[in-house]
C-alpha cells in the first residue's frame, strides 16, 4: 500500500454573524432554530434549545445578530456575550463566538457553555 492522500472534508468552518447564517449555526450543534418570542423593532431574534443526556434540555441560546449578541443560559451559567466579530463551526461539535480582542463564547452539542476571557 502506497501513500495516498485523502482529502476530508473539514468540520471547521468560519462563518459571519448574520440572519441567514442562524439556522447553520444551530445546525452546527444538531439543534434547530426558531424565531424567538419578543423581537426587536426592525430586527429579528432568534432562538434554539439545545439538548443534553437523554434528550432534556441543557441550554436556551438567542441569537441577536443585529446587536452582535449571543445570551445563553446553561445549568449554573447564563451569559450575554456582546460584540460578536466572526463565528466559527466545527460541525457535530461546538460554535465559538469570538470578539475582536479575542475572547470566546464556545457553546458545545449537549449545552455546555465556556467562556474565555
Amino acid at each position: 500500500m502506497g501513500n495516498v492522500e485523502v482529502e476530508l472534508p473539514s468540520r471547521l468552518h468560519a462563518i459571519p454573524f448574520r440572519d441567514d447564517m442562524v439556522d447553520a449555526i444551530a445546525q452546527a450543534i444538531d439543534a434547530s432554530s426558531g424565531l424567538a418570542p419578543f423581537q426587536l423593532p426592525g430586527a429579528t431574534v432568534y432562538q434554539f434549545t439545545v439538548e443534553g443526556s437523554g434528550g432534556r434540555p441543557s441550554a436556551l441560546v438567542t441569537l441577536w445578530p443585529s446587536l452582535r449578541r449571543v445570551d445563553a443560559i446553561g445549568a449554573g451559567a447564563a451569559v450575554v456575550f456582546t460584540q460578536i466579530a466572526s463565528v466559527q463551526l466545527v460541525n457535530g461539535v461546538e460554535v465559538l463566538f469570538r470578539r475582536e480582542t479575542g475572547e470566546y463564547l464556545v457553546i458545545a452539542k449537549g449545552g455546555r457553555i465556556v467562556v474565555r476571557s
